[in-house]
C-alpha cells in the first residue's frame, strides 16, 4: 500500500489482471503568491515641496552681519540663522 499522498491506479484488461502503479508527489494544498512591490526610495534632505531637489543649508545676510559686529556672540547667531533651499523649485524652509 502507498504512503498518503500518493494515488496508485489499477487496470483490468481481458488478457488478465494488471496493476500499473503510478506515484506522484503528494499534494500540500494552496501555495500563497507574494507579489513584491518596489521599494520606495527615501532621499534624506530631500526637498517636501517638489521632492526631486536637495536641500542645501546656507547662511543668512543678517547672519553674518551679526557674526561680524558681535563677534564672539554673533557667531552663534549665524549658526542659529541657517536657512534650507531647495536645489530644484529654490523653495526656502528654516
Amino acid at each position: 500500500m502507498p504512503p498518503t499522498g500518493f494515488v496508485t491506479a489499477t487496470a483490468y484488461p481481458a488478457t488478465g489482471s494488471t496493476t500499473i502503479i503510478t506515484t506522484q508527489q503528494p499534494t500540500y494544498g494552496t501555495v500563497p503568491v507574494v507579489v513584491n512591490r518596489p521599494a520606495d526610495v527615501i532621499v534624506v534632505g530631500g526637498c517636501p515641496a517638489c521632492r526631486v531637489g536637495v536641500l542645501n543649508e546656507e547662511f543668512t545676510l543678517a547672519g553674518y552681519c551679526c557674526a561680524f559686529w558681535f563677534f564672539p556672540l554673533g557667531i552663534l547667531c549665524c549658526l542659529a540663522m541657517r536657512e534650507r533651499r531647495c536645489s530644484n523649485c529654490g523653495a526656502c524652509f528654516t
